[in-house]
């Protein structure tokens, strides 16, 4: 699963909703003007060439390599240590 960027009209981007494996991201969505909207989406590369049937122009902005070794650093980042796992040592004192 790759980032990707997808321009169009409004009745290309329309056609893709539903499509099997694309995830758009709502939010992303931007109007560039005389008809023309770009959308943020999640899907596999191998997707591409069906949205560009589509009359869609995509742009790859993280390939899923990149985009599962990003979530690899960032999960490893977020992580907690391996000693914070273990509950503290009880003294026996009070």
């Amino acid at each position: 699963m790759g980032l990707i960027q997808i321009e169009g009209t409004a009745e290309v981007l329309r056609g893709l909703r539903g499509m099997a494996g694309l995830d758009l991201i709502d939010p992303s969505a931007a109007s560039l003007g005389a008809d023309r909207y770009r959308i943020s989406a999640y899907a596999p590369e191998e997707l591409i060439p069906e949205l560009e049937a589509r009359g869609a122009q995509v742009r790859v902005m993280m390939s899923t390599g990149q985009f599962d070794a990003f979530h690899a650093e960032v999960a490893q980042h977020l992580a907690p240590p391996p000693e914070a796992s273990a509950p503290p040592e009880s003294t026996g004192e009070r």
